[in-house]
């Protein structure tokens, strides 16, 4: 049996029984590994009023997009089936009760993936004393992007209780900065 690679149909080896015309698929070393190098390179993020379809490590398939005004979500926010969520303990037995209401077993999840914001440079954002009067220019907004999944429903609480962590965790490293601050102040 001959070992073929599936990318670039080179033979890779053979195999027993050795009589046997057959082809097997498997990868090369130099395709894998530019394959692998293709996955390793950042993907761009999609622009307004595209979709960009993405799978997660678990296999669960999803899309990214540029979040417009109505479906700007903070960090610690969710949309399940269409009603959005702040994620924290206080709130958490309202959103299992809301889980419990949905028939289905998967439910339509979006939440915030990433932001992109531009951070001009504090030099250029000196002015003269007599270029106050000027009206400033439109500063470059932040782009969301949010990413909708179809999940069965016991994820959804995994990732509402995963949202949960994270706000504490970036509130206790914020908390912890301005102590150090307060702290140093003459």
């Amino acid at each position: 049996m001959k070992i073929i690679c599936s990318s670039c149909k080179k033979v890779i080896g053979i195999q027993r029984p050795f009589n046997d015309n057959s082809e097997i698929s498997a990868k090369c070393p130099g395709c894998f590994e530019k394959e692998k190098k293709e996955a390793l390179k950042p993907q761009p993020l999609p622009a307004p009023g595209e979709r960009k379809v993405i799978i997660f490590g678990g296999g669960v398939k999803g899309y990214l997009m540029v979040a417009d005004d109505t479906t700007k979500l903070s960090m610690s926010d969710i949309v399940v089936s269409g009603k959005t969520f702040e994620c924290t303990k206080e709130l958490r037995d309202n959103f299992l009760e809301y889980l419990e209401m949905i028939e289905k077993d998967q439910v339509e999840i979006v939440f915030l993936e990433s932001t992109a914001t531009k951070i001009d440079s504090p030099l250029r954002g000196c002015r003269k004393k007599n270029e106050s009067d000027r009206p400033t220019e439109d500063k470059p907004k932040s782009i969301n992007y949010n990413c909708t999944v179809t999940i069965p429903k016991h994820h959804t609480i995994l990732m509402y209780d995963n949202k949960v962590a994270q706000t504490e965790a970036l509130l206790g490293v914020i908390a912890e900065i301005l102590a150090k601050e307060w702290m140093a102040e003459p």
